[in-house]
């Protein structure tokens, strides 16, 4: 019953996890940018996880002078750049081609780890990758060039989300030997922050003119999809393994695609719902091959 309810955990956290590109879809209809965006989003995550923390566990504040320069990597790059091409991606193109283009980071950190950690390939492996690959070339539309060469920044937006998140999972996976899970969203959500506090000081006087509905919307980006689905997740962690929780998540693209459709009534062709099958069942494929190589 521990398991089952570790399990529920997960499954919540992943459909909560994709509601974020609705969300951001939603909020782009009132005029706000992708930059605006996670500006707003971090800084008031980053606050929300700061006030509590400075008020009853100090010591989550600290880290070593010899990290600095990853955490700055961490926050920079790993958090706020990712942020920013994923939300950009959303706004180009659709919902799920964004989060399928993003769900490819498994197979970077895989060929990052078989070069650089010499990780034994597989064939099950392989054909993950392939699986995986042949599916977003699917959901993107490869077999149709008008469409792609129109979206195509919207494309490698969503390709440079995934790149990106693959730095975050290799720079939080060697920081978080020292340090716990929610100190390093602390300073990664912090830094990311920081980084973009100077272009909200410029949009400062629109930011304040931003209809309720607005404010709505970024609250809800900056609270469900990341530390409340966040909070589920690491809770959940306590009653399965995190083998087990990585293989749940692939229901996140799937309830993001679910949702786009419902919600938004994104249609998809046939094909590419072929790529959407292709590419969850080589994703989910690749985490077992991962966990269990």
């Amino acid at each position: 019953m521990r398991n089952v309810y570790g399990y529920i955990l997960i499954a919540g956290a992943s459909v909560t996890w994709g509601t974020m590109g609705i969300l951001g879809k939603l909020a782009f209809e009132y005029g706000i940018d992708s930059t605006t965006l996670i500006s707003l989003r971090l800084l008031i995550s980053s606050t929300t996880i700061l006030i509590p923390v400075a008020l009853l566990k100090r010591n989550l504040l600290h880290v070593g002078r010899s990290h600095l320069p990853q955490i700055v990597v961490l926050g920079v790059f790993a958090t706020a750049l990712q942020r920013i091409a994923y939300f950009h991606a959303v706004d180009l193109t659709t919902v799920t081609v964004a989060v399928i283009l993003f769900y490819t980071y498994p197979v970077l950190v895989t060929i990052y780890s078989s070069l650089y950690f010499k990780e034994r390939i597989t064939y099950l492996t392989i054909f993950s990758i392939f699986a995986a690959v042949l599916g977003v070339a699917l959901v993107v539309r490869t077999y149709d060039i008008s469409h792609l060469a129109f979206s195509l920044s919207g494309v490698a937006a969503g390709v440079l989300s995934s790149v990106l998140f693959a730095l975050f999972f290799l720079v939080t996976k060697g920081l978080r030997k020292s340090y716990t899970s929610w100190t390093l969203i602390l300073w990664g959500d912090g830094v990311g922050a920081l980084a973009l506090v100077p272009l909200v000081l410029i949009s400062l006087s629109e930011i304040l003119g931003y209809p309720m509905e607005l404010w709505l919307l970024i609250l809800a980006i900056a609270w469900l999809p990341s530390l409340i689905a966040y909070l589920m997740y690491s809770h959940a962690l306590k009653y399965v393994r995190s083998t087990e929780g990585s293989t749940l998540g692939v229901l996140e693209p799937l309830s993001a695609a679910s949702f786009s459709a419902i919600i938004l009534a994104e249609s998809f062709e046939l094909l590419q719902v072929v790529g959407l099958i292709s590419a969850l069942v080589g994703v989910a494929l690749l985490f077992y091959a991962r966990t269990n190589h």
